[in-house]
């Protein structure tokens, strides 16, 4: 837009614009104003003339762009999470960029600059207007994705149960795919305007919603997007992208190289032969039970891989039979919600089973039922699939399984949802193999180890070349040997349990870089609890490594070890999915016993729990539930991060400031040797706090004056505390709440009062 003395001045005999009379300006200013006004951006028509009619006027302007701005709010909530961030920060940069132009209108005197500031105003009025209406017609958009929805599953319902033909369910499932390519078209408009000083364009997709509803005429579909009926569109992929079995064979998790590889070292290995025949009668006894549907679900998993050995390994037909079946039960029911990753192990399972008998006729109910809510998910780019966490780890993994076994017939949706699940997966693979840990702690490290590797397994069968790089589990498999104790299991932190971590995904990558080492510490988890994938994975085991010290700063973590003893120390990100409030927590094993207990998860949550309004609340995600050092009654900040670094294989330190807001200096060391184990506390604040050392144990304790003696399992461990400050007592308190095997638990604490400068060293021998 020109300004106002432009758009309107005279032009002298050589054609050049001169400075017009004070009367065009206030002509051309009026005209301009009530032009604004005829559109709508005004609150009422102004007659303009002067500075100050002006200034009136457009603060009429600016006031409308800001009620825009108002009645926009209430939708983020409603919206899809992405979309509903994007109209959020739309609205919060609109309206700071609102205040600064209407900042300048304020301290506009002289007509250029009152012509810059209108054109500026009617920029932001237009923003304004697309910010509310595009957040409106993003809800309309929602609703009419609903309206699809229930269309697809009424007509798949229909056929189902022979209302309708196959003919009949054809076209609509035709028109409903086509319907969502609109809506996803629509969706893309809005979102690109959003922002932007341009017009939101009206919707196109509702134009179709009669002939998606009376089930009448065609619906066209939308180029550069491939539709799915009950869920949402999917950006189209190249056929790269796509997804193909192996017709011979199965090539879900494993293929017939890996099957006849596993069948020849079995017969190579007399140890190998005993499990391989308790795994065929195990499988027999499996297929002989039958479980009413509510207990299937619950023990489906682990069961398909024990049905699946007996038919792929043994030829075992009922074990097949068993398989097919029970596949088909899993799917025709339905998932709970999408949301849920307890329906996305199902998929995975169901998709595992599928494949591996060769069995058909569930292509519709999967399409319809599961995967189309998968594909909102990922339209939606909702963080259950794309953030950095076993969430997405599973959900995407179900998702490319079920395309490769599931949409054979329909390459095109087997191309788009791979694709953007194979994308989505990175930024949870790029964490988990960061340096092998996750920052969610061993146990979902565990939870998502059968998806990643039945995802890695299935790739190359389904792929000649991954079209998406995938990042080496060799780091998982180093963390899997060195980040556990002598008695093999991990030490917790975050909401985990104290069990064993799964071998999947390391079998997986000893069969894929042939190391012998990791394959013997596989061999060993086989011996442990024969496992389907562990046998037809593992190659010829070699020597388990001794294990070594290693520092995992991605995960804030360090593991320093001995002969026979173990010292832990967690740095790490408070704000971490799963996290608790426990940087700086130590753990000793020394003596064939666990000295420090972390008290994991509750077994059963209770409501708010996973809610950041009420989960600091409870005992065991708190500060007060670590054995570290803390202000008495304060929890660490949620945002709190602490690096870890390691000066030596004997020692390492956490930064715990930002655990210590206010505080020039907070450092915990540990160093371990083999008589003894050190913990040293340096702190330094700016003013005086109380100060609470602690340890909790499910050891017997008694109390010294500069010391505490904790009993376990007729072993002994001293930790004796030098740099006390004057005024400090020890105590030994009972826990509120039990550990996370149901023991009971004490906590020592060395409670430390108007503390400014620390120097604490315990020493544990």
């Amino acid at each position: 837009m020109k300004s106002f003395v432009r758009l309107f001045a005279p032009h002298n005999h050589r054609g050049v614009r001169s400075r017009p009379p004070m009367r065009f300006v206030r002509q051309a200013a009026t005209g301009l104003l009530l032009a604004v006004a005829a559109s709508g951006l005004l609150a009422s028509p102004a007659a303009a003339a002067t500075l100050s009619e002006q200034r009136a006027a457009l603060r009429q302007v600016s006031y409308k762009a800001a009620q825009d701005y108002v009645n926009a709010r209430p939708f983020f909530a409603e919206l899809a999470r992405t979309n509903g961030i994007i109209v959020k920060d739309a609205i919060a940069s609109g309206t700071a960029s609102l205040k600064e132009v209407g900042d300048a209108l304020t301290v506009a005197t002289t007509q250029a600059a009152m012509d810059a500031v209108a054109v500026r105003m009617q920029a932001e009025a237009t923003r304004a207007a697309t910010v509310r209406k595009s957040a409106e017609q993003l809800e309309v958009l929602e609703d009419l994705r609903e309206a699809q929805q229930r269309v697809a599953i009424t007509a798949f319902d229909d056929l189902t149960v022979s209302r309708i033909s196959l003919t009949t369910y054809a076209a609509t499932k035709e028109r409903a795919s086509a319907f969502t390519t609109q809506l996803a078209a629509d969706t893309a408009v809005q979102l690109g305007v959003i922002g932007k000083p341009l017009a939101a364009p009206d919707l196109k997709s509702p134009a179709w919603l009669g002939a998606l509803q009376n089930g009448s005429g065609t619906i066209p579909s939308i180029s550069g997007w491939v539709g799915f009926p009950g869920g949402c569109a999917l950006p189209s992929a190249g056929t790269a992208f796509n997804p193909v079995l192996p017709t011979d064979g199965p090539g879900v998790a494993t293929n017939k190289v890996t099957i006849a590889s596993a069948g020849s070292r079995a017969n190579a290995d007399a140890s190998l032969k005993a499990i391989h025949e308790q795994m065929l009668r195990s499988a027999k006894s499996e297929a002989a039970i039958a479980l009413p549907l509510a207990d299937l679900q619950g023990a489906y998993v682990p069961r398909i891989a024990r049905l699946g050995y007996g038919w792929l390994s043994g030829g075992d037909t009922a074990s097949r039979n068993v398989l097919a079946s029970e596949a088909r039960k899993i799917l025709a029911a339905g998932p709970e919600s999408m949301n849920t990753l307890t329906s996305s192990h199902l998929l995975l399972a169901a998709a595992t089973a599928t494949d591996w008998t060769k069995s058909t006729g569930m292509e519709e109910t999967v399409l319809v039922r599961w995967l189309g809510p998968q594909t909102c998910l990922q339209a939606d780019k909702e963080n259950f699939v794309d953030a950095p966490t076993n969430i997405a780890a599973i959900h995407n993994s179900a998702n490319i399984v079920a395309a490769a076994v599931f949409l054979k017939k329909s390459p095109a949706r087997a191309a788009a949802l791979a694709k953007e699940s194979l994308e989505s997966i990175q930024p949870a693979l790029r964490h988990i193999t960061a340096d092998g840990g996750t920052q969610e702690g061993p146990g979902y490290w565990t939870y998502q180890s059968r998806a990643i590797a039945v995802l890695y397994s299935t790739l190359p069968n389904v792929y000649a070349v991954p079209p998406v790089s995938m990042p080496s589990l060799a780091k998982v498999s180093e963390y899997a040997l060195n980040s556990t104790g002598p008695d093999g299991r991990p030490t917790p932190f975050a909401d985990a349990l104290p069990t064993e971590l799964s071998p999947l995904m390391p079998a997986w990558d000893a069969y894929v870089r042939n190391d012998a080492g990791v394959s013997a510490w596989v061999a060993e988890k086989l011996k442990q609890k024969p496992d389907a994938y562990l046998m037809w994975w593992t190659p010829k085991p070699g020597t388990v490594p001794t294990k070594k010290s290693v520092l995992y700063p991605k995960t804030g973590f360090a593991a320093l070890h001995l002969s026979g003893s173990t010292a832990t120390l967690k740095g790490g990100n408070n704000s971490a999915n799963h996290a608790h409030l426990d940087l700086g927590t130590a753990s000793i094993y020394r003596k064939g016993v666990q000295w420090s207990v972390d008290p994991g998860a509750p077994t059963s949550a209770p409501p708010g729990y996973y809610s950041d309004s009420m989960r600091w609340t409870f005992w065991k995600p708190s500060t007060s539930a670590h054995s570290t050092l803390m202000v008495k009654g304060v929890n660490q900040p949620m945002t709190a991060v602490a690096p870890v670094t390691s000066a030596s294989a004997s020692a390492a330190s956490v930064d715990l400031r930002q655990a210590f807001p206010g505080a020039s200096t907070a450092t915990r060391s540990v160093s371990h040797g083999t008589t003894s184990t050190v913990l040293k506390d340096e702190v330094r604040m700016t003013e005086r706090k109380d100060l609470v050392w602690q340890w909790v144990t499910d050891a017997s304790v008694s109390l010294g004056t500069d010391r505490a003696v904790l009993r376990r399992n007729g072993q002994m461990l001293v930790l004796r505390f030098a740099g006390i400050p004057t005024g400090s007592s020890i105590t030994a308190e009972v826990a509120p709440e039990k550990g996370p095997e149901g023991q009971a638990l004490t906590i020592v604490k060395l409670s430390m009062p108007q503390v400014q400068s620390l120097d604490l060293t315990t020493t544990a021998y």
